[in-house]
């Protein structure tokens, strides 16, 4: 009976790994395919909830090396360095049970340290600053939209200073990218893993979600510390309180959306048009800071009443 799971684990794993190779493959010849890397662990994710760690991580090689013999060295080391940390880590924190959110934060956290790692390693190999190359980058950009920036009044002083917000919210934006990948990949990884009964027991639905009981007084507690290092000579100050306050705006964002998704679902609206009005929550930015302020009011005051539920 081992013997036979362990065959049957080597042939997903090994299933797996051609499939994601193909799909990888294919967004060098159809450039729109790659926003769907964003969701590349999700297969990996399930593979390390059904079989374990070791079969993910096999898979993940053999996913390298196929990409690495075809495309190069590049893509590999991309591929690897920043999608295998986060499917082995959420993969295990589903395994062990985790809640939502924390098996969010074991994603988000390997993405960050994927992220900054994979910076770094550029910067060694090409002996450039990347912060730096990102700058010139933006510039090149904003230079090439100047005469549409100037037809709207907009100078460029005003374009300077959006560069360097930019990159003084640099970390924050880092942090946020993988914050919502790693919230994504949890939720389509859950749809699959409930659709098809992958485990005993369901993962949470995305009406659900919910920030830990502490976030409150947390966000508090960070924010008011933030505020005092401006007493502290050699801290950027500004850009620490900036960052903090950007993640904790789309952490109670989160909330938010998924608050809403609630209502909808109570009310009974169907799921194809629930879909569509969350991702225009999404999409229309100006909304954000109103979501976000339903998501605190909802964190605040447990109105779902999910941590009497659990």
């Amino acid at each position: 009976m081992n013997e036979r799971s362990n065959k049957k684990a080597l042939i997903e794993s090994a299933l797996m790994a051609t499939i994601t190779s193909f799909f990888v493959l294919g967004t060098f010849h159809i450039p729109l395919l790659a926003v769907l890397l964003a969701v590349l662990p999700v297969p990996f994710i399930i593979l390390s909830i059904r079989h374990g760690t070791r079969y993910t991580i096999l898979s993940l090689i053999i996913v390298s090396l196929l990409i690495g013999l075809l495309t190069g060295i590049f893509y590999t080391v991309f591929v690897f360095i920043i999608f295998a940390p986060i499917a082995l880590a959420m993969g295990y924190a589903i395994r062990r049970r985790k809640k939502p959110y924390e098996v969010i934060g074991f994603g988000t956290a390997a993405s960050v340290l994927s992220v900054f790692f994979l910076l770094q390693v550029i910067g060694i190999a090409s002996g450039i600053n990347i912060i730096d190359e990102i700058a010139i980058i933006i510039g090149e950009v904003m230079d090439h939209q100047m005469e549409m920036l100037t037809a709207m009044n907009i100078n460029a002083v005003d374009v300077n200073e959006a560069i360097n917000y930019i990159l003084m919210i640099l970390p924050a934006l880092i942090i946020i990218q993988s914050m919502m990948g790693a919230f994504i990949n949890y939720y389509l990884t859950a749809a699959v893993i409930n659709r098809f009964r992958f485990m005993d027991h369901s993962l949470g639905e995305f009406s659900d979600f919910k920030l830990p009981a502490n976030i409150i007084l947390g966000s508090f507690t960070i924010f008011i510390l933030s505020m005092m290092t401006r007493y502290i000579e050699g801290l950027q100050h500004i850009s620490l309180i900036a960052n903090v306050t950007i993640i904790f705006v789309v952490l109670f964002f989160l909330q938010g959306i998924t608050f809403i998704s609630y209502l909808l679902k109570k009310a009974k609206v169907p799921k194809s048009i629930r879909i569509v009005l969350i991702i225009l929550l999404v999409i229309i930015s100006p909304l954000m800071t109103l979501v976000a302020i339903i998501g605190l009011i909802d964190a605040l005051l447990d109105i779902r009443r999910v941590r009497t539920k659990e």
